[in-house]
């Protein structure tokens, strides 16, 4: 005859198993987007001699470049990772000028565009490796 677990026995059974779901799930396991108030400021900066022609002023307003604030910018980057964003920046910016900045500058005009989508700076700096920004998941 099947005999019931005393209720502390399911309690630690069920706690552990919890646990270990969390532990490995995909959005457990993903790296957190992070960058400093030094990188957006640049970013500030490399977004105005280089960006700001095509997309405007206020990131929405360029009469060459599609938006990159707002409702559009996070639909269309919604469910991608960071690397998948840094990487089409470096391989398709400026369209006049391709791969002309730094890596540093890139990343550094990433995190400016972040920063202007609500995402809040850290003290921890966004890498410039791409390999290394795959596990970072954009929030929208």
């Amino acid at each position: 005859m099947f005999k019931p677990l005393p209720l502390s026995t399911f309690i630690h059974t069920s706690l552990a198993l919890s646990l270990l779901l969390v532990v490995h799930s995909p959005v457990a396991n993903a790296q957190t987007l992070t960058f400093t108030q030094q990188q957006v400021d640049a970013g500030k900066a490399t977004y105005r001699e280089v960006c700001q022609i095509c997309h405007g002023s206020s990131l929405a307003n360029g009469q060459f470049g599609t938006p990159l604030k707002g409702s559009f910018f996070t639909d269309k980057w919604k469910g991608k990772s960071l690397a998948e964003l840094v990487t089409f920046v470096f391989e398709k910016m400026p369209p006049d000028n391709l791969k002309s900045l730094a890596p540093e500058q890139y990343v550094s005009a990433v995190a400016y565009i972040l920063s202007r989508n609500d995402i809040a700076v850290s003290g921890t700096p966004m890498s410039t490796d791409k390999n290394s920004l795959g596990g970072v998941m954009l929030p929208w």
